[in-house]
């Protein structure tokens, strides 16, 4: 998260709008943060053995709402396009909202759980995966080989229409695309750029369903 906000403050550093970096953090905020606040209040607040009406559960349930919120406002300032100075303030109100509100959860959640959120998400799914293939290109190669699959389907559903990523590995694509038609069928666009024999890579394109 810091990292993400120290992008997009070099880029307003830099005299540009940060349109690219606000993006990347708001998808950060979604995709991840979000889906694992999800994730905590259906599989580790039940564990904690309170009542979602208590004290410190329900000040975390609330600040899920408001974690909402605060991805929203991030989400309309990049079409809005307010002044630096208030973009700054937002940004500074989600990274102090989110430092307390990850030192109390701890706090709250510690004896749910040793292995944290991870070790319960069914279908297993790593937290480190976001940073691993938000960018244009999808290496699998560096991902876990029994999750890429999963990693990369992922990450095309996170694709907007008309948007496009190129994957690519060391071994052959055929399941991913099998997996990606079945899932999403008619909203794929697959060109193969180089198959094989020591690596394949393909462009994948988001299309607008039929």
């Amino acid at each position: 998260m810091r990292y993400r906000n120290h992008a997009v403050l070099s880029a307003l550093g830099e005299g540009r709008w940060p349109d690219r970096e606000v993006e990347a953090l708001v998808d950060y905020l979604r995709y991840e943060v979000l889906d694992q606040a999800v994730t905590e209040e259906r599989l580790l607040f039940p564990l904690t053995g309170e009542s979602l009406a208590d004290g410190p559960l329900h000040r975390l349930v609330s600040d899920h709402v408001r974690l909402r919120d605060l991805t929203d406002v991030l989400a309309e300032a990049r079409h809005t396009r307010p002044e630096p100075a208030l973009l700054v303030e937002i940004l500074d109100t989600v990274v102090a909202f989110l430092d307390r509100h990850m030192r109390e959860e701890e706090a709250a959640l510690a004896s749910a759980t040793a292995a944290g959120v991870e070790s319960l998400r069914q279908p297993f799914r790593c937290h480190l995966w976001f940073p691993m293939t938000e960018g244009s290109v999808l290496d699998l190669d560096v991902l876990p080989h029994e999750f890429a699959q999963r990693a990369a389907v992922e990450r095309f559903l996170r694709l907007r229409p008309g948007e496009q990523i190129v994957v690519r590995s060391r071994h052959e694509l055929g399941g991913l695309w099998s997996a990606l038609t079945c899932r999403l069928p008619g909203e794929i666009g697959w060109v193969y750029l180089e198959e094989g024999p020591q690596r394949w890579q393909a462009e994948l394109t988001r299309r607008a369903p039929e």
